[in-house]
């Protein structure tokens, strides 16, 4: 095992232009779980209102390596950790579900509605219920890795089990590589043999998975929330130090490059994401695969996906778990011999889908705000006639979407919500005892999730703490929509 990085290939990107790989990196790119990913779209039926939106997490992996090692030349990294950056960045994505986002969160987020005649009646009390306790909706808890059955957690199982995938890491970056590498998707960075600087580089607030989705799906989509100083950005990323551990930071004069680039993800999410007709088919979508891997009709349970990318012998089903399988899905359905017993939302959802329809919008039915107090945020969609209208419609769906600028808050409100002793930190056990130790340790954990910034003296400090950034009163701004679609069944 040679510790020099020596590219062997190349493959063209819209994005990023030649994008060149390894022969190792070539292994995985052909393996079969790998081009798995060009059958999942990134922005899942996106494509639908903006129809460039075609792209997949095939190409949007390659792409995450790229910036990865971009990133980790600009540290000036060697190669040996180079080459464990550059796999973990093509290998982030490789467990994730069909359809992207939408058919993971049933998985990894019971939504507990019945699927019955009350469906549409427990969904309109579980907004009022989420909007009821908005003031609860605040950052607690930083750098928390992934667990149970989120894509990263799939994936990392994959990295560690599958031994085709894991021989070609270990051949090419040693031994210790796998673990290093699922510690890098999961944003684990509780074991020693990690060095928490590789897992910021993929998993904290400015990292390769972000910088790349945001430049990718604005690209396709045709907005142009993905301009941003990239090569600004990038290039005044530094190392810290905190606690004894790395911390991945930009210097001062990168402050501008990085406010745009959460501005422009801010927008993103309110121009595209929440867009009235991607939020209603993404929704329709979520709660056909809630039913389904709840009764073990179509759709594998949490369990059985496990023993899916586990086993070799069933290698094959995983392979196939793709985009088209969820479509299938729908098809099988309707046509199931069982069809009568099936819930009626859930037939009316696949009818839609696959007439490429959506659930009609509500006129004038849409409340929306961006504030940084929360509370005035609740009020105002509490005197709305859409909320006012939640608890007496048996035909009208609704849908709450909620997005924070930032991750960040500053010092002083920190320390009150999270590390005040009358408050429970969910980070460490209930009978922790929060002394000076756990307190550095949570803020060792929050630099590390959130975008820093190092003087030249080496101190450290949070974008949203200095005042020569935006973030500073933009941090706390909070995108809040609520719709109402109407329903016949």
């Amino acid at each position: 095992m040679s510790n020099k990085l020596v590219f062997t290939d190349r493959i063209l990107d819209n994005v990023h232009g030649f994008i060149y790989y390894t022969a190792a990196e070539k292994k995985i790119i052909e393996s079969s779980l790998f081009k798995r990913l060009q059958s999942i779209k990134q922005l899942s039926i996106v494509n639908w209102v903006f129809p460039g939106s075609e792209h997949t997490r095939y190409i949007h992996s390659l792409g995450v390596m790229y910036i990865a090692d971009k990133i980790a030349t600009q540290l000036k990294l060697p190669d040996k950790d180079r080459k464990i950056i550059r796999m973990a960045g093509l290998l982030h994505d490789i467990g994730h579900y069909p359809l992207s986002h939408v058919c993971e969160y049933p998985y990894k987020t019971s939504l507990d509605f019945f699927y019955d005649d009350n469906f549409i009646k427990e969904r309109n009390e579980a907004v009022m219920r989420n909007i009821n306790s908005l003031l609860d909706n605040k950052p607690s808890e930083y750098m928390k890795k992934s667990d149970g059955f989120h894509h990263e957690r799939i994936g990392a199982s994959i990295v560690l089990n599958n031994k085709e995938i894991k021989k070609v890491i270990v051949d090419e970056c040693g031994k210790n590589a796998p673990d290093i590498i699922a510690d890098m998707i999961t944003g684990n960075i509780e074991r020693d043999n990690t060095d928490p600087l590789f897992v910021q580089i993929l998993h904290s607030e400015l990292d390769a998975d972000g910088i790349d989705y945001l430049m990718r799906d604005a690209m396709f989509s045709g907005t142009s929330f993905g301009s941003f100083e990239l090569d600004q950005l990038i290039g005044c990323m530094d190392i810290g130090e905190k606690n004894g551990k790395r911390i991945l930071c930009i210097k001062p004069k990168g402050i501008a490059a990085a406010d745009q680039y959460l501005i422009n993800k801010f927008f993103s999410y309110s121009q595209v994401v929440y867009n009235k007709h991607i939020s209603i088919t993404e929704f329709m979508a979520q709660q056909i695969v809630d039913w389904m891997q709840k009764n073990n009709a179509f759709f594998p349970t949490n369990e059985t996906l496990y023993k899916w990318v586990a086993s070799k012998s069933t290698e094959e089903k995983y392979v196939r778990f793709t985009d088209n399988f969820f479509w299938a899905s729908l098809q099988n359905i309707l046509t199931d011999p069982l069809k009568d017993t099936e819930p009626k939302i859930i037939k009316c959802f696949c009818e839609r889908l696959l007439g490429h329809m959506e659930l009609e919008y509500k006129v004038n039915s849409e409340v929306k705000i961006i504030s940084s107090d929360l509370n005035e945020i609740q009020e105002f969609i509490k005197e709305s006639q859409t909320f006012k209208n939640l608890n007496n419609s048996n035909s009208e769906i609704s849908i709450l979407s909620l997005h924070r600028m930032s991750k960040q808050i500053p010092l002083k409100e920190y320390e009150k919500q999270v590390i005040n002793k009358d408050d429970k930190t969910k980070t460490f056990p209930d009978d922790a005892s929060l002394d000076e130790d756990i307190i550095e340790q949570l803020h060792s954990r929050r630099l590390m999730e959130c975008i820093c910034i190092k003087e030249e003296d080496g101190s450290i400090n949070l974008l949203c703490d200095d005042r020569r950034s935006l973030m500073h009163t933009l941090y706390g701004m909070t995108l809040a929509i609520l719709r109402t679609y109407k329903i016949n069944i």
